[in-house]
């Protein structure tokens, strides 16, 4: 039979060696999305964005968010009946 000496090293050895296997599957984790989200191509990207102006806001902030907002115009809409009006308004010719 096992005693109870041997039984409970045994269980703080598993303990310890499931331990370290758990911290060195965190570090990998997470040493893999520190390298994905800082690879060359987006550091090279950062690089040349800040060359052009680092304080300059976005261009056209929407529009890098693929929305692009639609302006009500009203003075088109007038534009569009005046000329409707002004067709009724002129006097038919009889012969």
């Amino acid at each position: 039979m096992v005693e109870p000496r041997q039984s409970a090293m045994q269980r703080i050895q598993v303990g310890v060696i499931g331990l370290v296997v758990v911290l060195l599957f965190v570090s990998l984790a997470n040493m893999v999305l520190d390298r994905v989200q800082t690879g060359p191509d987006a550091v090279a990207a950062g690089n040349a964005k800040a060359e052009i102006d680092p304080l300059a806001p976005p261009d056209e902030p929407l529009a890098e968010l693929g929305v692009t907002p639609v302006a009500k115009d009203d003075g088109a809409e007038k534009a569009l009946e005046e000329p409707a009006q002004s067709i009724r308004q002129v006097p038919s010719r009889a012969p």
